[in-house]
């Protein structure tokens, strides 16, 4: 029966995307800005990463996988100078959005730079390592696994968004302003120690 890879894709998908971490500050602070189509195309970005990787490690593409665990410092210093680049958007943008000059960032826009934030996070690397070296037998080798996985993904992001847009149209102006800092002061400080470890 294919039903448990789908299951354990669900579960899989859900668990990888929940913790806080820049990807969540990111989908956050863009809901915050722009509400909810940026952070559903945001959201989207971030699921589809996380299929491909686990297309990935379902068909048993070795090659790539060595590659991202070969290369995983230099993934890590460009995904860590990626994140430093959209704190700092971030927070200018929280600026402009408090003068009423906030810039337009389209869709394509959220969710192209966080399908790329996902691809270079070396959590999101890891993460699918391990899931590549667990698989085993046909339900492990379903391609069910990821349809599952991009529906759990994608199901906490829609979540998360809704809960957001929910806060946002309840809070004052001035709490939603602090928040979008808040979020981007964090996607910043991520970035640098992400920086630092590098070269430790």
């Amino acid at each position: 029966m294919p039903w448990p890879a789908l299951l354990s894709g669900l579960g899989f998908g859900f668990l990888i995307a929940a913790p806080v971490g820049p990807v969540s500050l990111l989908c956050m602070n863009r809901t915050l800005r722009q509400g909810l189509s940026a952070g559903l195309a945001t959201g989207a970005g971030i699921a589809l990463a996380d299929t491909s990787y686990a297309l990935i490690a379902v068909t048993g593409f070795r090659a790539a996988g060595e590659f991202t665990s070969g290369y995983a410092i230099p993934l890590k210093l460009l995904g860590s100078l990626f994140i430093l680049y959209l704190g700092v958007i971030a927070w200018r943008s929280a600026d402009a959005a408090a003068s009423a000059e906030m810039p337009h960032r389209g869709s394509l826009y959220c969710f192209i730079s966080s399908y790329l934030l996902t691809v270079s996070n070396p959590a999101t690397v890891l993460s699918f390592i391990a899931l590549a070296a667990s698989l085993g037998g046909t339900s492990g080798r379903s391609l069910l696994l990821p349809a599952g996985i991009a529906i759990g993904s994608f199901g906490w992001w829609l979540l998360l968004t809704l809960i957001i847009v929910w806060i946002r149209g309840r809070l004052p102006g001035s709490f939603s302003l602090l928040l979008s800092r808040t979020s981007a002061v964090l996607l910043i400080l991520f970035s640098l120690y992400g920086i630092f470890s590098v070269f430790q």
